[in-house]
This record gives C-alpha cells, structure tokens and sequence, in this order.
C-alpha cells in the first residue's frame, strides 16, 4: 500500500527533508516510493512516524509544564524530560531515515531551525 500524501509529509518533516523541491531533490522521494513494495518497511517507518508524532504533542505538553519546577513538596519533571524526548524523537527519525537509506538532514527535535549553508546563502 502506498504512502498517503499526509505520510509523505510527515516523513518528510521528521527526517528534515524540505517540502520544497522535492521533485528535484527525489532521493527520499523514490525511497518512499520503494515501499511500495516493501510492506515491512513500510510498518516501521509508519510506526516510527506514529512515535515521532506522540513525542511532537509530548513535547508541547512538557513545555507548558516548564514554569512551575516546584509545587510544595511535590517535584515536577524539568528540562530532563525534554532532553528525553528530544533524544527519544531522535532514534524514531533515525529509524525512518535508516529504513529509506537517506540522511536526515535537519534535527526537528533540536528545538532551532536549519542554519544556511554557504550554498544557500547564495542561491
């Protein structure tokens, strides 16, 4: 079965792969095409993007719980569960980029957006 388009996109995103120029660039292109006939393939990067997408609201929900570290006696998860789940986020995109043989090239879970290649910059 093939990928929906919502997948791809998702893919996409998680590996850090550009939603521009993908018809240029179709390395990961043709990867997410080749699981059309790979099923077991496509599983796993289909539950690797499941995982990616539960640490995305996760990590929403940890930040909001940023402002209070102490509340009494009682001791709130800190910076420590966000290190998880960014590192955690990690091994699952590495998974998806393992599956498709191509590199992720952007860390979604690094928290900051891609730096500018020299290329980039003057293209």
């Amino acid at each position: 079965m093939a990928l929906t388009e919502a997948q791809r996109s998702s893919v996409r995103l998680y590996v850090g792969w550009s939603e521009r120029f993908h018809q240029f660039d179709s390395a990961l292109e043709q990867a997410m095409n080749a699981l059309d006939s790979a099923p077991d393939g496509e599983a796993i990067v289909l539950t690797a993007v499941a995982a990616c997408e539960d640490i995305d609201t996760k990590l929403t929900a940890a930040h909001g719980r940023l402002k209070a570290m102490k509340v009494g006696s009682i001791g709130l998860s800190g910076p420590g569960e966000i290190r998880a789940l960014r590192s955690e986020g990690r091994r699952h995109a590495g998974r998806i980029a393992s599956v498709l043989g191509v590199p992720v090239r952007h860390d979604v879970f690094s928290g900051s957006g891609p730096i500018a290649t020299n290329y980039q910059l003057r293209g």
